[in-house]
C-alpha cells in the first residue's frame, strides 16, 4: 500500500511540472527583428547593350588597323680603330671613331579607291680622327604621297618630297659648304603611277609630264663662300646686284645665280621608281631602291639670253638620284646595313658623285601589322 502510494506521489509531482513548461514557453512573446531597407536604386543593363558596344570599338580599332599601315626603324652602327704609337710612326695610320644613326618611318592610309603614303628618314654620321670630329653622313628627307585608284594597276596622284642635311658640313680646305636647309630641295610632281599586282615583285613607277624642282640655301656665310671661291675674293658680295646682268645669271651656289637669291624653282618632267621587298626564311633580308630623275624645260626657256635666243646649256643636263639599301637581320636588334647612293647634279658638280657605306650595329623595327 505505501507503493501505491508513493508512486502516485510521485506521478502527481510530475504532471504539475508538465503543465507549468507549457505555459510559461506558450506565454512568451518573442522580440521583432530589426529589418535592412536597401535606399540604392539599381538599374540594370541589358547584356546585349554591353555586348554592341564593345564590338563597336572592336570593329573601329579593326578598320584603323585594316585602313593603316605602319613601320619604324632606328638602328645605330659604329666602328672603332686603334693603333699605338709605333704602328702610327710607321704607317701614319690614324685613330678614328665612326657611329651612324638611322631612322625611317612608313605610313600607308587606304579608304576605298584613296591612296597616302607617307615616308620619314633621317642619316647621320661622325668620325673622330685626331681628336676632330666632321660629319660622314647627314640627311633627312620626308615625303608624301596622295593617290586616286584608277585601276588595279594605274594610280592617278601627286608626290611632294623635302630633304636637307642636320649640321654644319666642311669641305678639305676647312671651308662650311652646307648647313640646315641650306642647301634644301623640294621636289612636287604630278603625274599617274604603274603598281606591279603581283606580291613577289612590288615595284611603283611614278611618271610626271608635270613637276617642279625648287633649291633652298639660306645661309649668307655659305653663299658667301662659294661666291668668293666663283668671283674671287676680292668680290664684294655686299654689293653683288651691281654685278652685270651676265654675271648676275651665272650659277655660283648649288646652282642658284645672283639673280635667284635664296631660292630658285624649275618647272619640267620627272621618273620615279620604288622597290621594297624582303627575301629569305622570316624575311631577314630586306631590298629598297628608289629612282628619281628630274629634267627641268620649263626654266631653259627662261634663261634663254640675247638676240640668238641660245639655251643655256648649265641647266641642260638632267637630275638623277638613285640609291639602294641591303638590310640583312641577323637577330632581332643586330643587323647589318649595306647603302650605296649615286648622285648627279651638274649644278652642284659636273662629275658622278657616289658613296657607300657598310655598317653593322643595332637595330629594332616596329609594325602594327
Amino acid at each position: 500500500m505505501k507503493k501505491f502510494y508513493l508512486f502516485t506521489l510521485v506521478a502527481a509531482i510530475f504532471a504539475v511540472s508538465t503543465t507549468q513548461a507549457q505555459v510559461s514557453v506558450s506565454g512568451a512573446t518573442p522580440k521583432a527583428e530589426a529589418t535592412f531597407k536597401d535606399q540604392v536604386k539599381t538599374e540594370q543593363v541589358k547584356a546585349e547593350y554591353q555586348s554592341s558596344e564593345f564590338q563597336k570599338r572592336a570593329e573601329r580599332a579593326a578598320i584603323r588597323k585594316d585602313r593603316n599601315t605602319i613601320e619604324v626603324n632606328a638602328g645605330i652602327t659604329g666602328s672603332l680603330t686603334n693603333f699605338n704609337s709605333k704602328w702610327q710612326t710607321v704607317n701614319g695610320s690614324t685613330n678614328s671613331i665612326t657611329g651612324i644613326a638611322n631612322f625611317l618611318f612608313t605610313h600607308n592610309y587606304k579608304k576605298g579607291v584613296f591612296n597616302l603614303d607617307n615616308k620619314a628618314s633621317g642619316k647621320l654620321g661622325v668620325t673622330s680622327k685626331a681628336k676632330e670630329w666632321t660629319k660622314s653622313q647627314d640627311e633627312w628627307f620626308i615625303s608624301t604621297a596622295p593617290a586616286y585608284k584608277m585601276t588595279d594597276q594605274w594610280n592617278l596622284g601627286a608626290i611632294a618630297s623635302l630633304r636637307s642635311q642636320f649640321a654644319n658640313g666642311i669641305n678639305g680646305k676647312n671651308q662650311r659648304v652646307s648647313r640646315f636647309f641650306a642647301p634644301a630641295y623640294l621636289n612636287i610632281s604630278l603625274g599617274v603611277t604603274y603598281v606591279c599586282p603581283k606580291p613577289q615583285f612590288p615595284i611603283k613607277v611614278n611618271i610626271a609630264p608635270i613637276s617642279m624642282s625648287a633649291t633652298y640655301v639660306y645661309s649668307d656665310t655659305i653663299m658667301h663662300q662659294f661666291f668668293a671661291d666663283k668671283f674671287g675674293a676680292d668680290a664684294d658680295f655686299a654689293n653683288r646686284t651691281a654685278m652685270s646682268p651676265e654675271d648676275q645669271r651665272k650659277p655660283y651656289v648649288y646652282g642658284l645665280t645672283i639673280a635667284d637669291g635664296n631660292s630658285r624653282y624649275e618647272g619640267g618632267s620627272s621618273v620615279q621608281l620604288d622597290f621594297d621587298r624582303s627575301f629569305g626564311k622570316n624575311n631577314f633580308i630586306r631590298y629598297r631602291t628608289t629612282f628619281y630623275s628630274f629634267y627641268g624645260w620649263i626654266n631653259e626657256i627662261s634663261q634663254q639670253t640675247g638676240k640668238n635666243k641660245e639655251l643655256n646649256i648649265e641647266h641642260i643636263a638632267p637630275n638623277v638620284r638613285w640609291e639602294h639599301t641591303i638590310d640583312i637581320k641577323a637577330t632581332k636588334y643586330f643587323s647589318t646595313q649595306f647603302y650605296f647612293q649615286m648622285y648627279y647634279n651638274k649644278a652642284q658638280c659636273a662629275s658622278l658623285q657616289t658613296q657607300i657605306v657598310l655598317g653593322v650595329g643595332l637595330s629594332y623595327t616596329f609594325k602594327n601589322k
